[in-house]
């Protein structure tokens, strides 16, 4: 089974509403919940005020899915993000979205870190053939931006 984390530290200079657009317009109806963070020293400027989390399955990812296709950065994401967040044990990956990029609806992996933080995508899964399937969903091979072979959503629930 696929799970899927997001996350946003919020910082007392963003809109909190303008930080739930944002994750909302990339990740299908995601139910966002308030956490608060422990800061005892800030590692550089101001600490965030708070952090939104969202956990859910496989469907979170349909918008994120048409969004890749429709900016025709699949392989861009696939190379930035995937490629380097995938785990040892290939049983999760870790990627960031930019924030200011999510809020106009488009899915883009910062170069590094911005002064305001990212959102952070965090997904498991329960075998390394399950995580592979999501990739092949996802983010497949293509050939000058247009994927070779889709597969449909139950590809990647099969196993």
């Amino acid at each position: 089974m696929i799970s899927v984390k997001v996350s946003a530290a919020v910082y007392p200079t963003e809109d909190p509403e303008k930080v739930i657009k944002a994750i909302s317009g990339l990740f299908t109806g995601i139910e966002l919940q308030k956490e608060t963070i422990d800061v005892t020293e800030p590692e550089k400027g101001v600490p965030p005020s708070f952090r939104l989390t969202g956990v859910g399955g496989l469907d979170l990812l349909f918008t994120l899915h048409g969004l890749v296709r429709r900016a025709e950065i699949i392989d861009s994401i696939r190379n930035k993000a995937f490629n380097k967040g995938l785990s040892r044990e290939g049983l999760s990956v870790r990627f960031l979205l930019n924030k200011q990029a999510a809020f106009v609806g488009v899915a883009s992996v910062p170069a590094e870190e911005g002064s305001l933080g990212s959102i952070e995508v965090v997904i498991r899964a329960d075998s390394s053939e399950e995580m592979e399937r999501l990739f092949e969903w996802l983010l497949p091979l293509t050939e000058e931006g247009v994927p070779v072979v889709e597969v449909g959503i139950d590809y990647v629930e099969s196993g």
